[in-house]
């Protein structure tokens, strides 16, 4: 299973910083009440899954659990992973 799955982010850029315990708040965008537009990556960090996610009207996208981004906005998740899903013949 891959580690990482990348969408619209080219080479040679680099991605935010995941979210240490003291900026957490800070990185959350729907602590602040942000509308996510889309997802653009996925990182898995220590066994925890983390969503780069575009919000609308924000230029700097900002990373969010997955768990959170799963209550928050579903249907968004689900279109990410259908889009990026790959099978491997084990």
């Amino acid at each position: 299973m891959s580690e990482e799955i990348n969408i619209g982010v080219g080479k040679g850029i680099s991605l935010p910083e995941l979210p240490s315990s003291d900026m957490k708040f800070r990185t959350n965008g729907f602590r602040l009440g942000l509308e996510p537009e889309m997802i653009m990556h996925s990182k898995l960090v220590d066994g925890r899954n983390y969503l780069l996610m575009k919000w609308k009207d924000v230029e700097e996208p900002s990373y969010v659990k997955a768990s959170v981004a799963n209550k928050k906005c579903p249907s968004l998740v689900i279109d990410f992973y259908q889009k990026h899903l790959t099978w491997s013949n084990l």
